[in-house]
């Protein structure tokens, strides 16, 4: 993961294995092509990504804006260390490639949403919503846990991961705030709405 984080989807077996200690091919014994390779390294990325428990993170029923907060911070931090440059193999459209490469969309989705609805979900349902999450608030933690997000402010705006994590907490928190005033005012206005008159 260090050898694809830092050299994205051109770091070669032989800088792989001499990172790992073995030969290139010992790794071949194991993987059938470079590109198997990278795609097991990217799966493991993903996990390491979302890997649990995070340490210091406090219950989201004890402290919502905390766990938000020490979130945000975590997520964008691994973003920035675990996938690093393969980001942008990762996200890169593939016209041409290896069967094992054309795997890795897949894998990013499956990664991605399952992640953001689990902590959209987490976060609605801890604050007091009822029922699903918005799409929109979803859509919001999908916006803002984006590595495409970290890369962006990390290069074009000179921000670091904690800088970007305090951002995405802020922004997170209001959206959180917004969909359950919305589906507050919702919910009594069905309340108060008088029934028909029948006859």
């Amino acid at each position: 993961m260090e050898v694809v984080a830092r050299r994205g989807f051109d770091a070669t077996v032989e800088e792989i294995a001499q990172l790992s200690g073995v030969s290139p091919r010992t790794i071949f014994r194991h993987y059938k092509s470079h590109d198997r390779l990278i795609v097991a390294t990217v799966k493991d990325m993903w996990e390491a990504c979302g890997q649990r428990p995070i340490e210091g993170l406090p219950s989201p029923s004890e402290d919502l804006d905390g766990w938000l907060e020490g979130l945000a911070l975590t997520i964008h931090t691994r973003n920035a260390e675990i996938i690093g440059e393969a980001f942008w193999d990762i996200h890169a459209p593939r016209d041409k490639g290896s069967d094992a490469l054309s795997e890795v969309p897949d894998l990013r989705r499956e990664y991605r949403v399952r992640g953001v609805e689990y902590l959209a979900s987490l976060a609605w349902r801890t604050a007091g919503g009822v029922g699903d999450p918005p799409q929109a608030l979803t859509l919001a933690f999908a916006l803002h846990f984006s590595a495409f997000a970290t890369q962006a402010l990390m290069i074009d705006f000179d921000q670091t991961p904690a800088d970007i994590g305090e951002l995405t907490a802020d922004m997170l928190k209001g959206a959180l705030a917004q969909a359950l005033h919305a589906q507050q005012a919702t919910r009594r206005s069905d309340v108060m709405e008088p029934e028909p008159e029948q006859g």
